[in-house]
Order: C-alpha cells, then structure tokens, then sequence
C-alpha cells in the first residue's frame, strides 16, 4: 500500500508530508480483506492554490471540469474556509480509487496547536499511515494525541477501560457532525477501535503512563483545574468552569459546534472543487455503506 501510494504521489506536485488514513488502509470491522476501499490521503503543501494550478495541468482529470474552474479561478482565501481542506474524491489510479485531500502547512500547525480548527486535529487522533513526513509537524501531531487522549480521560466514565478511552477518543470528532445523520455507519467509530485496537495502543504509547495516571486523579476529584490547564488555547478560552461534570459539558459543547460548522463549510467545499457529477456520486456511495452497515 504504501508503495503505491507514493507511486500515485510521483506523479503529483511535490508535497511537505503525506499521509493514509481510513478503511482503505487501516483494516476495519466489518470489511472483507478482499474489499475493494477508497483509499483516503491527507496531503500538506506550502500553497494550494498553487499546487492545485500545477496539478491540473499534470492530472487534469483529478478535478470535474466544475472543479478546474473554481480553482483556476479561486482566491487564496477560499483555500482557507473553516478548516483549510480542499477535498478531490473519486480520482482513480491504477485500477484504485482515491480522495485525498490538501491542506496548508502553517493552516495545519495551527490547527493542532490550538485546535482554532478541529478537522485535523480529530482525523490525526485516529490511526494514520506516514508516507512522507515533516519534523514539524509530527511534534505538533504528538502534542495533538496528547490533548486529545487527555479530553478523553476527561469525558470518559470512572474507572473505564483501555478500550473504552479509545472509544471516546474516536468519537470526538464525529460529534455534532452533520454527515453522521445520513452518510456515515453509525458503527463506524467501534468499527475503527476493534480493527485497530492494536494500532491505537502503539500510536499513543509515549502518553498513555501519563495519561492513565491523569484518569485515575480525575475520578478522584470534582475539580480540574489542573488538566484544564493542558488543553489546547481554544478550547481552554470556551470553558466557564473547572467542575468536572460542567466542563465535560462545555467541552461537548465546543466539539459539536467545531464539527456541525465545519462539516458543513467541508461538505459545501467539496461540491465546489468536485462538481455535482462526482459529488453526488461519492455521497450515494457514503449512504450505500451506510445501509449495509461498514
């Protein structure tokens, strides 16, 4: 797989990092290993609006005849949207399908820096394959599993086990978020954990002492004050309280709003750089995995 995906990412403009994500290269619950599964990637680029001006002239065919138009005809700044994502989906390489996805380098940091955006920040908590990396970013990706597995400890039940923290921690970016009412396998978030069970508990080895130690100080007192002091800066500024069954509800608050807006700017944004034609495509697909259940 990884093979092939830098083959695909040959014949792209260059790109700072890249990574796998998603049933087509994790697998998860409720697929066959002979399933044929979109391949999902995360590309990270100094510019979009110029890497997508050079890509369409190398793989015109990434893009709908709709789609080339909106970028050609783009201003920077709607590269920047909610969550800095531009999404092309069905694209097809070597008997494959594949939607990936570009973001901004500095759009990106930020993002998991502070979680000013949660689009990323959410993906990267789940498991991801390297392909290309940047050193850079990977330290702002250790510190984004850290906040993230710490939220988790935060919302989680007393005493809960490993498997269940992992279970928070998948679902945090699906809350609110408009697409898991009609798109998305309302098992998708166990069948992520029990496929990569595994891949989780390696991904988050260098903060689950801490962490663990963390849970048990958290269900052993009403205030945290203590761990609200690790948070990322944005959700830091939105809570009102250090009452542990208050803040739980604030930060339930702050994700749902993050993911209900920005689904909907991401979901809007693609049926701009996809066309109706693709667009509609990819979401009868989304709805028909829905149905079958994976």
């Amino acid at each position: 797989m990884e093979e092939y995906i830098k083959d695909f990412l040959n014949q792209r403009p260059d790109v700072l990092a890249a990574y796998g994500y998603g049933s087509g290269v994790f697998i998860q619950k409720g697929y066959k290993e002979e399933d044929k599964r979109q391949i999902d990637l995360i590309l990270v680029v100094d510019n979009q609006k110029k890497w997508h001006e050079e890509n369409i002239r190398l793989n015109k065919d990434d893009y709908s005849f709709f789609g080339r138009e909106v970028v050609k005809n783009a201003s920077p700044r709607f590269f920047k949207g909610k969550t800095g994502a531009i999404y092309l989906s069905n694209v097809f390489f070597k008997d494959h399908e594949i939607k990936y996805g570009t973001v901004e380098k500095e759009t990106l940091l930020n993002a998991l820096n502070t979680w000013s955006s949660y689009y990323f920040p959410g993906r990267f908590q789940k498991p991801v394959l390297p392909i290309k990396v940047n050193e850079e970013i990977e330290i702002s990706l250790q510190k984004n599993r850290f906040y993230g597995l710490l939220v988790s400890a935060l919302l989680s039940e007393a005493n809960c086990s490993l498997k269940d923290l992992f279970l928070t921690l998948c679902s945090l970016s699906y809350i609110g978020d408009i697409r898991m009412a009609f798109a998305e396998n309302p098992r998708k978030v166990e069948n992520i954990v029990d496929g990569s069970f595994a891949t989780l508990q390696y991904l988050y080895k260098d903060e689950l002492k801490a962490i663990i130690q963390y849970k048990k100080e958290i269900d052993n007192t009403s205030d945290v004050t203590k761990f609200l002091k690790m948070l990322p800066t944005s959700l830091q500024s939105e809570l009102t309280t250090t009452d542990k069954e208050l803040v739980k509800t604030e930060i339930k608050t702050f994700l749902a709003c993050k993911n209900k807006w920005e689904s909907l700017d991401q979901t809007i944004r693609s049926f701009e750089t996809n066309g109706p034609s693709k667009s509609l495509k990819y979401g009868l697909a989304k709805i028909k995995k829905r149905l079958k259940g994976n």
